[in-house]
């Protein structure tokens, strides 16, 4: 009788510790996946770019004046254009760019040519935290190009980015 009341208990304990290892995942799942952006278009989904893959690439400094900021900041990170040729393969006629909280906005290809806003994943040399509108930001050199500090314009600065797909896609 000893013997079935301890397998019980250890059943019990088994049966709280997955409980709590998949509480764990649930919890921490959004971390996990807050460092990276997924691609995707009509001929390619599922593109997954992580913060390793954006730091391998041609970086763009922007020291720019923004309506959200008490002062102009230095941002780091990777060209909307590069980004775009990299996982697609081409810079399409529209792009969607999506937060966590889904929001969202659409952004023309003679933008992204034009101003060349980046994707920023620093901001004064500091990682940009998901408070602090991160870890990505789409971020226009507004001081280089005064017209571009607008409403229009402002709402395409999405911040805390998780997806990136083509317009033809939604």
């Amino acid at each position: 009788m000893t013997r079935s009341c301890r397998n019980k208990g250890n059943n019990f304990k088994g049966h709280k510790m997955r409980k709590t290892v998949v509480l764990a995942l649930l919890l921490f799942a959004p971390i996990l996946f807050a460092n990276t952006i997924q691609f995707s278009s009509l001929e390619k989904s599922n593109i997954v770019v992580a913060l390793s893959d954006l730091e391998s690439m041609p970086q763009t400094t922007y020291t720019t004046a923004l309506p959200w900021l008490e002062k102009p900041a230095e941002f780091n990170g990777v060209k909307l254009s590069t980004l775009l040729q990299h996982t697609l393969g081409e810079v399409p006629q529209h792009v969607q760019v999506r937060a966590m909280n889904d929001y969202y906005s659409y952004i023309s290809r003679e933008d992204i040519l034009r101003y060349q806003p980046i994707i920023a994943y620093k901001q004064d040399h500091n990682y940009i935290k998901v408070r602090n509108k991160g870890p990505y930001w789409l971020i226009y050199p507004v001081t280089k190009y005064p017209e571009l500090d607008v409403s229009y314009y402002h709402s395409q600065m999405v911040w805390q980015i998780n997806r990136i797909s083509t317009k033809e896609e939604e």
